[in-house]
């Protein structure tokens, strides 16, 4: 193949050797095609620091550099070592396979059904390529069900195409720090965090409304829970959590069946580890219906655990001492005993 010498007929060359790639081995969406036009947008360069911005790593020119990236950190993967841009997602590398579905029924309760979490839902998913001018990624599944994967075709908060950054979180379920630290070192560059621009108007918090009697069922069906179980009991949390709606709160919403979970419960629950986490999610949605009565005071004794959950007063202590420790509850000490103030996110 021939390269023309002229500056011209060299930019449509390109044009035409980038779509024929594209076709062949699913670079581009068709409606991403590059464009010469947006190939080159304003970038940000380094800062007073000597760090650069994000962003400007995700430029076109930088697919290979990346691809290269991606095939070295997961070199034990074995992926992206063809010419393909297509590879397998790497979610069940790093998180836990997932045995039930939760889904919601005709009247919004979660309801849960077996599921087969196998290779199919991950072979060759992912899509690598420019979109816009950016290197990009996207998820290609039919059969996935981690509907609250960031990438997932049916999440209605779907991000795609996302960046290596976000690609790396998804992946690892890392903070931004992580992934930002291992794509500059593999670069060269000292990259600066990303800043938030701004909103015109304040955005409430979004918390997910978990059927209660969702979670004291669950807590039922685990009510002789010892620590062989805790896998399968967090794994059932954690999915009954993420199966409930996002909801915006503030902190005069209450609802008589259901209470409003943040996002870091899930994460707490992986910190607790422990049968003390049917404690910790008992004293959420204790502490929430207190708080629908402005005159109710929140305080729960170790007497009050032992009637709520059925456990014994020394289980009770050892829960509370525990929680205590992971700074998850704030505990008063006065002449009339002990007991839990606040419960913590």
């Amino acid at each position: 193949m021939t390269i023309p010498q002229d500056l011209d007929e060299q930019r449509n060359w390109m044009v035409d050797t980038w779509h024929r790639y594209g076709e062949t081995f699913g670079v581009f969406t068709p409606e991403e095609q590059p464009a010469p036009d947006i190939w080159e947008p304003d970038l940000p360069g380094y800062d007073a620091k000597g760090k650069l911005h994000p962003n400007a790593l995700k430029h076109w020119q930088y697919l290979f550099p990346t691809k290269d990236f991606l095939r070295r950190r997961y070199a034990k993967h074995k992926i992206l070592q063809g010419p393909s841009l297509l590879f397998d997602c790497l979610v069940p590398r790093f998180q836990d396979r997932i045995q039930r579905k939760w889904a919601q029924d005709q009247y919004g309760q979660p309801v849960a059904h077996e599921v087969k979490d196998d290779y199919t839902w991950y072979d060759n998913a992912i899509r690598m390529g420019v979109f816009q001018w950016q290197v990009g990624f996207s998820c290609r599944s039919l059969l996935c069900e981690r509907g609250w994967c960031k990438l997932h075709r049916r999440n209605p908060q779907r991000i795609s195409p996302c960046d290596v950054y976000s690609l790396i979180q998804m992946f690892e379920e890392c903070l931004p720090g992580k992934a930002l630290a291992a794509v500059g070192k593999w670069f060269g560059v000292k990259l600066s965090p990303f800043e938030s621009k701004g909103v015109t108007e304040t955005k409430r918090p979004l918390r997910y409304a978990v059927p209660k009697q969702s979670v004291y069922d669950l807590m039922a069906r685990y009510r002789n829970m010892r620590r062989q179980h805790m896998e399968a009991f967090l794994r059932e949390v954690r999915e009954l959590i993420r199966a409930s709606p996002l909801t915006p709160w503030h902190q005069r919403l209450f609802d008589e069946h259901r209470a409003f979970f943040s996002k870091k419960v899930i994460g707490n629950l992986y910190r607790i580890n422990s049968p003390a986490v049917k404690a910790y999610l008992w004293l959420l949605i204790r502490q929430e219906e207190t708080a629908r009565n402005t005159r109710a005071q929140f305080r729960v004794s170790d007497a009050d655990m032992v009637r709520g959950l059925g456990i014994t007063r020394a289980t009770a202590r050892a829960y509370r001492e525990q929680l205590e420790a992971l700074g998850l509850v704030s505990v008063e000490r006065e002449t009339t005993g002990i007991a839990v103030k606040t419960v913590k996110y």
